[in-house]
């Protein structure tokens, strides 16, 4: 799958390596333009471009990834879990805060992690394609 495909497009299937570089090249990107492109002290709409621009890279990674799983992309919504967890601990206190705003996230988070970094694939052919791809510089 050549590199495009694999960060931006959202059809096929992906397996746990062309997972993890994709996951990679995101974290490298974002790191590289937090600490040395942006000012951090000035915040301007021009700093989210590439925040969204990761976000739509990951959306796609996954998405292929849960393909691979014989999932629907849909599984996605996962994701609001956590964030609606932290967003409920706002209203409460104490060991509930803390539950919700930190351990319920974290434990959803690393359930997510495993299920699309750890699992394998479906070997079978399915809906979404032959057989999970990864990355090939070309």
């Amino acid at each position: 799958m050549p590199w495009y495909n694999l960060l931006f497009s959202f059809q096929g299937r992906l397996n746990r390596k062309g997972f993890w570089i994709g996951f990679g090249v995101n974290f490298i990107f974002l790191f590289i333009f937090a600490n040395f492109i942006l000012n951090p002290t000035a915040f301007t709409w021009v700093s989210v471009l590439p925040l969204l621009l990761s976000v739509y890279s990951l959306s796609a990674i996954i998405i292929k990834r849960l393909h691979d799983r014989n999932r629907s992309g849909k599984a996605l919504a996962m994701v609001l879990v956590p964030i609606i967890c932290h967003f409920a601990s706002q209203g409460t206190q104490g060991t509930m805060a803390w539950i919700l705003g930190i351990l319920m996230p974290l434990f959803i988070g690393m359930i997510l992690l495993l299920e699309w970094g750890v699992f394998a694939g479906n070997p079978e052919p399915n809906a979404y394609g032959k057989q999970g791809l990864s990355i090939r510089l070309k």
